[in-house]
């Protein structure tokens, strides 16, 4: 029926459709994780945490993801000589390890395109955060630190929660691109979704089918992931008594 689509290029689809969820799933838990940190820092009460957070956000928001894809693969390891280039990013127990997995040639390229991806996604989730946490009343801080809840407790009973239910629709959106934007791994020879179609387009020559099979995975992969954020994330529609709840929280805790 689809003469076109072989065996071997099913099977190379498949694989770089594996290595695009397995880069979606590592490098958006990092962003989380990382923008999660970074916008603590844009609240803080401290200038200098607040310069910090603000200098990251605007460095990795505003340079593309490709160039930092490129740079950190590319570039960096050019900066140092031969012999320790070859050490440090090429040859050594941990790329030896990865070079195991299937079709990680290179696996610096694929950890420096990872890397890439969760720092310009980190940017915008600190961000969102941040937005997300400025539509909390400042009643509710106010009450935790009444309470005599520390900073940190105050931030993981009370900021951290309501900041991820305002943004959540915009960090699903965000999630979403970051999923979309592992195509530019294709570019370091990453082995993911798009790199197999271009291969198997070369094979074939049937690029116009091939790309249109392309756009309904990644069609397919959004709809899951869109799927899966919404059961991970918080409701954007909070009750009432939920403030209350995670007042009272802190309150035992003390």
């Amino acid at each position: 029926m689809f003469p076109w689509l072989t065996l071997d290029i099913i099977s190379l689809l498949l694989s770089g459709l594996v290595a695009t969820i397995a880069l979606t799933l590592i490098t958006s838990s990092a962003a989380v994780a990382l923008g999660l940190s970074v916008g603590w820092l844009k609240i803080s009460a401290s200038p200098v945490a607040r310069g910090l957070g603000t200098v990251y956000v605007e460095v990795f928001r505003n340079v593309p993801a490709l160039v930092g894809v490129i740079f950190w693969a590319y570039a960096l390891p050019n900066a140092f000589g031969p012999e320790t280039r070859r050490l440090l990013f090429f040859d050594n127990s941990l790329m030896s390890g990865l070079s195991q997995l299937p079709g990680l040639a290179i696996p610096y390229y694929a950890l420096a395109a990872a890397f890439g991806l969760t720092l310009n996604t980190s940017a915008y989730i600190a961000e969102l955060f941040r937005a997300g946490v400025s539509t909390l009343a400042r009643e509710h801080w106010e009450a935790a630190r009444a309470l005599g809840a520390s900073p940190v407790k105050a931030f993981r009973h009370i900021l951290l929660p309501h900041g991820l239910r305002a943004a959540s629709p915009a960090l699903i959106t965000r999630l979403i691109h970051n999923m979309k934007n592992t195509a530019l791994a294709s570019f370091v020879a990453v082995p993911e979704l798009f790199k197999a179609v271009q291969t198997s387009i070369s094979r074939s020559f049937y690029a116009v089918e091939l790309l249109l099979l392309a756009s309904l995975m990644y069609w397919l992969l959004s709809v899951a992931f869109a799927w899966l954020l919404h059961q991970v994330l918080p409701s954007p529609r909070p009750t009432p008594d939920r403030f209350i709840g995670n007042l009272s929280g802190v309150g035992r805790q003390l």
